[in-house]
């Protein structure tokens, strides 16, 4: 997994501040859920706007693998694995989808989380129960946050 902060021109063009990149080899449970932190927060950040880019279809090794998806949440006080995109469909065998926005639920405040003791930004993989998401062999998949810390204003 990469994270980029982008570069102001970039924020200021597309509103988008972040960017995380991840592969196929970020998946790395051998059962068929697997939730990865992709960026750390603190009270008092809001995240205003995600978008995903489905740029390479994950597909795997393992031909009953028919469907992987992908959410995009949080583990703040009342998780939501969906607040920011929901299901998304990776896998060619199911019907992809390239390019997702987020929900009516954004905008969102994180009311926890320190520097010690961050909450996430978290992305929900999953595949066909009983399946491997370490399996799969191809797949990239971009995020794009517009994220603010207001304490920080």
């Amino acid at each position: 997994m990469k994270v980029y902060e982008l570069p102001y021109e970039s924020k200021a063009a597309f509103g988008y501040t972040h960017r995380v990149i991840l592969d196929h080899n970020d998946l790395t449970d051998t059962d068929d859920a697997q939730t990865i932190n992709l960026i750390p927060v603190v009270a008092g950040t809001v995240v205003k706007a995600a978008a995903t880019n489905l740029t390479s279809v994950f597909d795997s090794s393992d031909a009953t693998t028919i469907t992987t998806t992908v959410k995009i949440g949080h583990n703040d006080t009342t998780a939501d694995d969906d607040a920011f995109i929901t299901s998304q469909e990776l896998n060619p065998s199911g019907t992809e989808v390239f390019y997702k926005v987020n929900p009516s639920a954004t905008p969102f405040v994180f009311t926890e989380g320190t520097a010690a003791s961050p909450k996430y930004i978290q992305a929900a993989f999953a595949c066909t129960t009983g399946d491997s998401l370490a399996d799969h062999n191809t797949g990239e998949l971009e995020v794009f946050l517009h994220i603010a810390n207001v304490n920080a204003l």
